[in-house]
C-alpha cells in the first residue's frame, strides 16, 4: 500500500491532483478542497495517502497531515460513509471545526456538508468523540497522559482507563493525582 507521496504537483484537476514522483511516475490522488486549493503546478508536495480498494476500482486519497488521514480512516468505518463523503467532510469542515462540533455535540456544523443529515451527523460525532479527545487532549495535556499511564500500569485496560480519564476531566478533575483517585473509585462501576 502507498503510505505517502513526495514529488511535484504535475496538474491540478477538479477533485484530484496529479503528483509526479522523482522516478517519473504520476499518481492521481483525490484530495480535500483545502489541499486542492493550495496545490500549484510545479511546486513540491508531500502528502499522506490512503489506498481505497472499491469493488471495481482502486483510488488514492491524499491528506496534508497524519491527523486528517486518521480522521478519514475513522470516518470510513462508519456505516454509510464512503471515501467520497469522508473527503467531502474534510473539504467542507476544518479539523478545528470538526473538533469543536464533536466536543460540543453540535450536529449543525456537520449538517453543512451536503448529503449529511441529523442522524448521520450524530453517528459521526459519537464515532469521533474518543478519537479526537485522545488526539487533542492526551497529546496536549501532560498530566492527563501521566494519569492514563499510571492507570494502565495499575492493570486497568487502556480503553477503560481512557474512558475513566475522560470522565474525570468532564467532572472537573484536572490534577494528575485527582484524576487517578477519581478513576480508581469509578473503575468497577458500569459506564
Amino acid at each position: 500500500m502507498i503510505r505517502g507521496l513526495k514529488g511535484k504537483v504535475f496538474k491540478v484537476l477538479d477533485e484530484h491532483i496529479l503528483v509526479e514522483t522523482p522516478g517519473g511516475v504520476i499518481y492521481k490522488v483525490k484530495v480535500p478542497y483545502p489541499l486542492l486549493a493550495k496545490s500549484e503546478e510545479g511546486k513540491d508536495i508531500m502528502i499522506h495517502t490512503y489506498t481505497y480498494f472499491g469493488q471495481n476500482h482502486i483510488e488514492l486519497y491524499g491528506f496534508e497531515n497524519e491527523e486528517q488521514l486518521k480522521i478519514f480512516t475513522i470516518l470510513l468505518e462508519i456505516p454509510g460513509i464512503g471515501p467520497s463523503m469522508a473527503t467531502k467532510i474534510l473539504s467542507d469542515i476544518s479539523i478545528k471545526e470538526l473538533f469543536e462540533a464533536v466536543k460540543s455535540g453540535n450536529v449543525n456544523t456537520l449538517k453543512r456538508v451536503k448529503g449529511l443529515g441529523t442522524k448521520k451527523a450524530e453517528i459521526i460525532i459519537f464515532a469521533l468523540r474518543d478519537v479526537i479527545w485522545d488526539q487533542r487532549v492526551y497529546e496536549e495535556e501532560n498530566h492527563v497522559g501521566e494519569a492514563l499511564q499510571a492507570l494502565v500500569s495499575l492493570g486497568i485496560d487502556y480503553v477503560k482507563a481512557r474512558r475513566l480519564v475522560s470522565e474525570a476531566i468532564k467532572n472537573g478533575f484536572m490534577d494528575t493525582e485527582d484524576i487517578i483517585k477519581f478513576a480508581l473509585q469509578r473503575k468497577d462501576k458500569r459506564p
